[in-house]
């Protein structure tokens, strides 16, 4: 059995286990997500070298056979009368079946269980990872189609206005769009993207959990994405590119938030450069300069991350480092030559204290690749 026949087999065992018995499930696979640089300006329209990662999630579905919303996975179960929001595990599941009831005929109450091994709350896109798995399988379910686009859209729905998390679009375009062993370059302004070849085929990514769980709906991720609208707005721009060096003219309380998206969305411009000409010690630098920011500027990272940042650093053939995500904990990535990734990983884990919570990533496929049966072209319409 392949890969995914593995994971859809363990997912829909997943749901017989909570629930028993029943109908068929149809399955669906989405991917992680890691943020080479870019990380706090998808929400002011910057630019971000990101790329799907080889972790991933699977959602099995069926109809309910009595009327009850239900859900399961990572340790949890939910049971409702309808698909409200609860601060449980249902949430995301339940959210991409009415943003996917909101565009076309209303669904069925649903039975859905979720596998896999992307790890929640780490700052690798988990919670879009599972809305995006959830609307594949329902789609599959129902024998429907999306274009692509409209596949973000929903997914954003559910995520921004019923589960209510203030994110930009970087997970989803990611998770959707993104090809294997290619970087995708994202405008997140004008929704513009284009995708870049791994150059490297001796450099991976090493990525390690913290072990401090981060949330992006919480109030801090919040109050950053308010600074950085609020930095755009004083100086009279839409978006952080056109920032520039105007960051200078900021007032005291906005200046280095202004400053973070401002150099952040250049970092990300040069990154897709160093990819271009096979530079691999300037993307290292500007992943270095990325944490800096992250760090100093938009204040987000924690002292775990930056021992776990600064390990990184010091094991040879390690080109660069930094927080992925949000930050407020979550994980480091760190661009490694892979004849490094062992020492690197032992670093990583001696600061966490989480043995083998690391794994060696490589750009994978998106759902317009994996998905192509339910996913992409222009037809669709739920």
């Amino acid at each position: 059995m392949t890969r995914a026949g593995d994971a859809s087999h363990t997912a829909s065992r997943a749901l017989d286990q909570a629930f028993g018995a029943g109908a068929a499930a149809s399955t669906a696979t989405a991917p992680g997500r890691v943020t080479l640089v870019g990380e706090h300006v998808d929400y002011v329209g910057g630019h971000v070298a990101c790329m799907a990662v080889d972790l991933a999630l699977t959602v099995a579905v069926r109809p309910s056979r009595d009327g009850w919303w239900r859900a399961a996975g990572l340790g949890q179960r939910a049971e409702r009368s309808a698909p409200v929001m609860a601060g449980d595990i249902g949430d995301r599941l339940f959210a991409a079946a009415v943003a996917l009831g909101s565009r076309g005929p209303a669904l069925p109450p649903l039975e859905i269980a979720v596998a896999g091994d992307l790890p929640a709350s780490a700052g690798l896109a988990s919670s879009a990872a599972v809305i995006l798995a959830a609307a594949v399988a329902i789609l599959r379910l129902a024998g429907r189609r999306l274009a692509a686009e409209e596949l973000v859209a929903i997914a954003l729905t559910a995520e921004r206005d019923i589960v209510g998390v203030p994110c930009g679009d970087l997970d989803q375009r990611a998770i959707v769009h993104a090809r294997p062993e290619e970087v995708l370059a994202l405008d997140c302004a004008s929704g513009a993207r284009r995708s870049v070849a791994w150059p490297w085929p001796t450099v991976a990514l090493v990525v390690a959990a913290s072990g401090e769980c981060h949330d992006v709906g919480g109030r801090e991720y919040r109050r950053r994405r308010e600074a950085a609208e609020s930095a755009c707005a004083a100086l009279g721009v839409s978006t952080c590119p056109e920032i520039g060096d105007r960051w200078r003219e900021l007032e005291p309380g906005l200046l280095p938030r202004g400053r973070h998206i401002a150099t952040e969305t250049l970092r990300a411009a040069a990154a897709v450069r160093a990819l271009e000409v096979g530079d691999v010690a300037a993307l290292g630098r500007l992943m270095d300069e990325s944490h800096e920011s992250l760090r100093s500027d938009c204040e987000v990272s924690t002292d775990r991350l930056d021992a776990m940042v600064a390990a990184a650093r010091g094991v040879p053939g390690c080109h660069g480092a930094r927080l992925v995500g949000a930050g407020f904990g979550g994980s480091i990535v760190a661009l490694v030559e892979q004849g490094a990734a062992k020492a690197c990983a032992a670093a990583l884990a001696a600061v966490s204290g989480l043995d083998g919570v690391t794994w060696l990533v490589r750009p994978a496929a998106g759902l317009e690749v994996t998905a192509a049966d339910v996913v992409g072209g222009e037809e669709g319409g739920f």
